[in-house]
């Protein structure tokens, strides 16, 4: 197997932001079932190295193409029109204007039900985002597409921080 395919390649799926997350999963399987290191320790050393290097591809490349917000930089990667890490910022007010607000809610929430509307709200955002990225992938609108990208990952970063303050509210709660 060659190690210088695409994920998509790699795992036989079509290059699109949509996939068949059981088929990517059973793939998946069935790739670190032929290549697992262990499964190859009558081999020399550069036959277990290629081994454990091939596992690590196959982990990797599952790892991106299972999260959404990872796929679809990848997928811009693939189309020759990465983002710069986290140096992007976002252009849309409104949006940026909406993730204030959502921030400071998140600084004063007090409470799990407030916790969970907030949670609620921000996959909502998050979810619209996810419905919006494969249009502009597919029209080829690379800067709306890294736009939208990079909303995507100010959302799963806030959803990221309303969990963790979640669980500190909850170990607060317990400790009661």
């Amino acid at each position: 197997m060659d190690q210088n395919t695409n994920h998509f390649s790699l795992f036989g799926l079509p290059v699109a932001f949509a996939l068949d997350a059981a088929a990517l999963q059973s793939v998946w399987r069935e790739l670190q079932r032929q290549h697992h290191p262990d499964r190859h320790g009558q081999a020399d050393a550069a036959g277990q190295r290629q081994a454990v290097q091939m596992a690590a591809r196959i982990n990797t490349a599952y790892e991106t193409l299972r999260d959404p917000v990872k796929r679809a930089r990848y997928l811009l990667e693939l189309a020759g029109h990465g983002i710069d890490g986290e140096r992007g910022t976002v252009a849309d007010t409104d949006f940026l204007m909406a993730q204030m607000d959502l921030r400071e809610q998140l600084d004063e929430a007090g409470s799990l039900q407030e916790m969970d509307a907030l949670e609620d709200e921000a996959q909502d955002w998050l979810d619209s985002l996810l419905r919006e990225f494969p249009l502009d992938y597919q029209s080829q609108d690379w800067l709306e597409a890294a736009d939208t990208l990079r909303k995507m990952q100010f959302m799963t970063r806030l959803l990221e921080e309303i969990r963790e303050q979640r669980e500190r509210l909850e170990d607060e709660l317990d400790e009661l």
